[in-house]
């Protein structure tokens, strides 16, 4: 369970929040207008309606491929439960340890927040499986 967490985790971290001026990872799509809670929202609502590309608004450019797989075929609902306050330590972890240590994205361009979700699938096929989950976006 943690590992299709972890995976799901992934794919959804790379959205949120690397508002880095210029930053090259960020899609073309991506509105900057937007506070970092509406895009979460926004990214389980076009999750929800299987918008690839209304989701692909909400993700960094490296999710904007033809070989990416969001798991909509097995899909029946996905539903935004609560969205809890910023945590600084997954921000450290990431700016420190993770791909912030690479990426040159500076500390006041990144948040953390513990999403948790709640969502349905027909076919339990991993990484996407039902129930309730809990996942920390950077």
């Amino acid at each position: 369970m943690k590992k299709i967490l972890v995976i799901f985790g992934l794919i959804i971290i790379s959205f949120i929040i690397l508002i880095g001026y210029g930053n090259k990872n960020v899609s073309s799509n991506t509105n900057y207008s937007l506070e970092p809670k509406q895009v979460i929202e926004n990214y389980f609502k076009y999750y929800n309606l299987k918008d690839r590309q209304g989701l692909l608004s909400t993700l960094t450019s490296c999710h904007d491929q033809s070989n990416m797989v969001f798991g909509f075929e097995n899909l029946k609902f996905t539903k935004l439960v609560s969205i809890g306050n910023n945590d600084m330590n997954k921000v450290n972890a990431y700016l420190f340890f993770g791909r912030g240590k690479v990426n040159g994205v500076k500390e006041n361009n990144v948040v953390s927040y513990k999403v948790t979700y709640l969502s349905l699938y027909s076919k339990n096929t991993p990484p996407w499986s039902s129930g309730l989950k809990n996942i920390f976006l950077l």
